[in-house]
C-alpha cells in the first residue's frame, strides 16, 4: 500500500480517537480504535524489503546455473540484455567485485576513480599556475598571467575474463554461485588492471605511470647505477613540489623495500619506519610506502620507485556495468562465463609524480 495513503488513514483514525475521547464514548470503541492505530504504526516502522531485488538476484542465479533467461530482459534495474551479448550482473554482485578490487589493488587505493556511462572521460588539465601580486589600494592592476588549459581524454578499454566450472558444480545448491563468480572475476581482473596501471602502453589498455619518457615525467637517477643510498631517496622526495608532498606516497616492489629496510642515515638510524597501525603506515623519511608486485625489481636502469600525489596524478575510469555471457558449448564438459568490464587509466598531472631510475 502507498505510504501516503497509510499516513492519511493513520491521521484520520487519530482524529477519530480524539473525537471519541472528547465525547466519552464506550471503552470498547476506544480500545478498538487504539488497536488499529497501533497496527498501522507497527507496519510503518517495519523495514522495507526489496522483493524485486531478491527476485532479480534469483533470476540471475538461474541464468548462471542453468542458462535460463526468462525474465532477465524485463528486470532492467538489475539485469539487462546487453547489445554485445550477455547480461549485466546484478548491482549487488557488481558492488562486491568493485569493492573487493579497491581493497586489493595498490593503484586503486591511491588514484582518483571516476565511474561513467560513456566510453571516455574528458579531464581539464591546468598547465602552470595563476599569477598574483601585491598592489596599493589606488594603484593600477597589471594583467596577471593565466595558465593554459589542456583537455585530456581518458578512454575506457575492454577487459575480459573467462572463469569456467563444471555443470556438476553449478548444480550444487550448497554453493553460492554469485560468490564463486565474484572471487574468480576479482582475481582475473585485478592481475590485468594492476599491471596496466603501472606498465600499460595505452594501446587497448590503460596508460601506466612508467610508460612515459623523461620528457613527460621527470626521472631522478641514483648517484651510482644499481646502488641505492639514502641520499638517492632524499633527492627523489625533494624533486616533488612541496604542494604534492602532503599527500604523497612511494610505490615500489617489495624486494626494493627489503633493501631499503637495511639503510641507515648519517646518525645510524634506519630510514624505514614500520607501520604502527592502519592509520599510521610504514614510511621512508615520513613518506608513506605501498608495495606493488608489478613495479620493477631494483636493478640497473629499472624505474624502481615512484613518488606521487596519486589522487592528483592518476585517474582511473570505470564504465558502469559488468556483462556476463554463459557459454556451455565451446569447452565441454565445462561451462565458461565470458565477463567484460570496461576500464581506463592515465596520468592527468605529470608534475605530481616523479620516478627514481636505478
Amino acid at each position: 500500500m502507498n505510504i501516503s495513503i497509510i499516513a492519511e488513514k493513520l491521521e484520520h483514525l487519530t482524529k477519530g480517537w480524539e473525537q471519541f475521547a472528547a465525547t466519552n464514548k464506550s471503552n470498547t470503541k476506544l480500545q478498538e480504535l487504539e488497536m488499529k492505530v497501533s497496527d498501522i504504526q507497527s507496519a510503518l516502522e517495519r523495514p522495507e524489503i526489496d522483493l524485486n531485488g531478491i527476485e532479480c538476484k534469483t533470476t540471475f542465479g538461474d541464468y548462471l546455473r542453468k542458462g535460463e533467461t526468462h525474465g532477465l530482459e524485463t528486470k532492467a534495474l538489475s539485469t539487462t540484455n546487453n547489445g554485445d551479448g550477455g547480461y549485466l550482473i546484478t548491482p549487488s554482485l557488481q558492488k562486491k567485485i568493485v569493492t573487493g578490487m579497491a581493497t586489493k589493488s595498490p593503484m586503486r587505493k591511491l588514484a582518483s576513480i571516476e565511474t561513467i556511462s560513456t566510453n571516455a572521460l574528458d579531464v581539464i588539465i591546468q598547465d602552470g599556475e595563476f599569477d598574483s601580486g601585491w598592489v596599493a589600494d589606488a594603484a593600477a592592476r597589471v594583467d596577471s598571467a593565466t595558465p593554459k588549459l589542456q583537455q585530456k581524454r581518458v578512454m575506457v578499454h575492454e577487459l575480459y575474463a573467462q572463469p569456467k566450472a563444471t555443470q556438476r558444480l553449478l548444480d550444487d545448491s550448497a554453493i553460492n554461485i554469485e560468490d564463486w563468480l565474484n572471487e574468480r572475476l576479482q582475481d582475473s581482473f585485478l592481475r590485468s588492471e594492476n599491471r596496466s596501471f603501472i606498465t600499460g602502453d595505452g594501446n587497448n589498455q590503460p596508460h601506466g605511470i612508467l610508460n612515459y619518457d623523461d620528457r613527460v615525467i621527470e626521472r631522478i637517477a641514483v648517484a651510482k647505477a644499481g646502488e641505492l643510498k639514502p641520499d638517492d631517496i632524499l633527492r627523489l622526495i625533494n624533486s616533488l613540489h612541496e604542494g604534492y608532498l602532503t599527500n604523497a606516497t612511494m610505490l615500489m616492489h617489495r624486494s626494493t623495500l627489503s633493501e631499503i629496510q637495511k639503510l641507515k642515515d648519517n646518525n645510524g638510524r634506519f630510514i624505514w619506519q614500520a607501520a604502527l597501525s592502519d592509520s599510521a603506515p610504514e614510511t621512508l623519511f615520513g613518506i608513506p610506502v605501498l608495495c606493488a608486485s608489478d613495479m620493477p625489481v631494483f636493478a640497473p636502469g629499472a624505474l624502481a620507485i615512484a613518488i606521487a600525489d596519486f589522487k592528483t596524478a592518476y585517474k582511473i575510469v570505470d564504465r558502469s556495468g559488468i556483462a556476463v555471457m554463459r557459454d556451455p558449448y565451446t569447452d565441454k564438459p565445462f561451462v565458461k562465463f565470458y565477463a567484460v568490464k570496461r576500464v581506463g587509466g592515465d596520468v592527468v598531472n605529470t608534475t605530481a609524480i616523479k620516478i627514481l631510475r636505478a
